[in-house]
């Protein structure tokens, strides 16, 4: 990930006209097409220009050539409002984000996200890295509405259940079943991705809390019920896989801390582990 500073320059022989909303409109649809990252944009004038820090997912993500429709027009509009066109001013990587996904070929791609990630939602099953959208072909309408919005009812429902006050249980539950609301609109937005990708696309459900290691380690899949747990972790994130239902899952840390915490040489069912 990257910081940007993109700068809009006033043209003194232009007409006068709303560049703060030409600019907005801008923004919006560079979002939209998954070419900065983030939901504030702010803005301040000196008279000169106007100016704005922006995260990208990549160094390379605001040149013409990942623009779509919205974007072209946008960058249109900004010249019939008497502004210049738009000058970028790359100052650095991210010191909290990711770099971009580098692999030449990809075999998979995740849908994951957390209630304190900066980076794009799409992540490459093969190296985990942030894939930015605009690398894949739109889901809704030319740009990517329907992922955005899952990212940020994902995140939402994440700091509800972080919060540990109103809404835990809620948050907790969006998440960690397949079949609620939240999951289903993630899930969807998978099969869209995959359908423009042909690459399998896989939702990752969430689990906090865990009755035993060996319990937590022995079940199936939530969806379809078959077996889904992995030889070897996945990104030392992931112990569970269905490639039929297209989940991830993990073994929760409450789980994990008890195995790890059972006396040496004791046996299981004897320290309260199951």
């Amino acid at each position: 990930m990257y910081v940007a500073q993109l700068c809009f320059y006033f043209n003194p022989t232009g007409p006068p006209a709303a560049p703060l909303e030409a600019i907005g409109r801008l923004l919006s649809a560079l979002r939209s097409n998954g070419q900065i990252l983030g939901r504030e944009f702010p803005l301040a004038g000196d008279g000169e220009a106007y100016r704005a820090f922006m995260m990208l997912p990549a160094a390379d993500s605001l040149e013409r050539r990942h623009a779509n429709e919205w974007v072209a027009r946008a960058h249109e509009r900004l010249l019939e409002v008497g502004l210049r066109e738009l000058t970028v001013d790359l100052v650095g990587e991210s010191a909290e984000g990711w770099d971009a996904c580098g692999c030449p070929t990809r075999t998979s791609l995740i849908l994951y996200t957390t209630y304190v990630s900066l980076d794009g939602c799409l992540r490459c099953g093969d190296c985990f890295h942030p894939v930015p959208l605009y690398a894949v072909p739109p889901t809704a309408n030319g740009e990517y509405h329907d992922v955005m919005r899952w990212q940020s009812d994902y995140q939402a429902c994440d700091q509800l259940q972080m919060n540990c006050t109103t809404g835990e249980r809620f948050g907790l539950r969006e998440m960690s079943c397949p079949d609620s609301s939240l999951s289903r609109q993630g899930r969807a937005v998978c099969r869209k991705i995959e359908a423009g990708t042909g690459l399998p696309v896989f939702y990752y459900l969430h689990r906090h809390y865990g009755r035993s290691f060996r319990i937590e380690r022995d079940r199936l899949c939530p969806a379809c019920g078959g077996p889904w747990r992995l030889d070897t972790s996945l990104h030392d994130l992931f112990d569970f896989q269905c490639a039929v239902c297209r989940l991830l899952g993990r073994i929760p840390p409450t789980a994990t801390d008890r195995v790890r915490s059972r006396p040496a040489g004791s046996l299981p069912g004897t320290d309260g582990t199951g």
